[in-house]
């Protein structure tokens, strides 16, 4: 089994509605073919570097998938005869990947960053205290904020008087 990419940009104009049944579509034609779905990713509607049927703007989806080479050419057919579908790239990303090995691997790291968002959400209920040295030292020096004289603020004049 491989590792690809399938990136397709879209009609702007495309509902959500519209963009995920052709997300479906495809992920039903990996399945179809005895493949993976690692992620499917909307990034959204962005600008082209140039006109694509007269647009400035399309929609971004990424498909990452591991499957047969037999795959890539179906998915590209199907990219070809809908009308939504404005440009298309695949990529392979690895020859040889073992599935059960990945599977492994994604679940362990998708267990870590639920770890971590945990320990972010904890709120924090210790409250920050002086150091007791330095309470003692100012209930010994009775030092308080209202003991500190003011100094006076100096004002200079820089302009001339009398022109």
């Amino acid at each position: 089994m491989r590792r690809y990419e399938a990136l397709i940009v879209l009609d702007p104009d495309t509902s959500d509605d519209d963009v995920k049944v052709l997300t479906e579509r495809y992920s039903g034609t990996i399945k179809d073919h005895s493949g993976e779905i690692i992620k499917i990713e909307d990034w959204g509607t962005k600008k082209l570097a140039y006109l694509v049927r007269k647009k400035d703007k399309g929609r971004y989806i990424l498909f990452d998938f591991v499957s047969g080479p037999e795959l890539i050419n179906e998915l590209e057919r199907q990219f070809k005869i809908t009308e939504d579908v404005m440009k298309y790239l695949s990529v392979k990303l690895d020859d040889e990947v073992d599935l059960d090995a990945f599977k492994a691997k994604a679940q362990k790291e998708a267990v870590e960053a639920e770890a971590k968002v945990a320990v972010v959400e904890q709120p924090i209920t210790e409250e920050i205290e002086a150091p007791k040295d330095e309470v003692a030292a100012e209930e010994q020096n009775g030092a308080n904020a209202e003991d500190v004289p003011e100094t006076p603020i100096a004002v200079s004049s820089t302009e001339e008087e009398g022109e």
